[in-house]
């Protein structure tokens, strides 16, 4: 009984490890979503802060992880996936041009 028992601890420990991802893997994941294309830097700073630089120019420094749900929101909303290309957050608006082209501002 023993033995099962580790075994099934080593494995949920196993399982736990491979699950876990971590606010920085999520950064990245979206990353490639945002940019859609190579990404040349992401770098996340002690505070948090999120640069990503993309292989096309465009650039995002991030505040907050929310910041990032909304961006993806927007690249699939207003740009239909193809990516951003540059982003803007004021109190009140996002201005965000998609890789289109297309230059939009909308309310929070």
């Amino acid at each position: 009984m023993t033995k099962l028992s580790l075994l099934v601890i080593s494995c949920a420990t196993f399982l736990i490890g491979c699950s876990s991802t971590t606010p920085q893997d999520n950064f990245r994941e979206a990353s490639f979503e945002l940019c859609n294309t190579n990404v040349d830097l992401y770098s996340v700073s002690d505070d948090g802060r999120v640069r990503i630089v993309c292989s096309d120019g465009a650039k995002f420094a991030l505040h907050q992880e929310e910041t990032l749900e909304t961006m993806r929101d927007i690249n699939i909303d207003y740009c239909q996936g193809e990516g951003l290309g540059k982003f803007s957050e004021s109190s009140k608006y996002y201005l965000f041009k998609c890789k289109s082209g297309t230059l939009l501002s909308i309310t929070k």
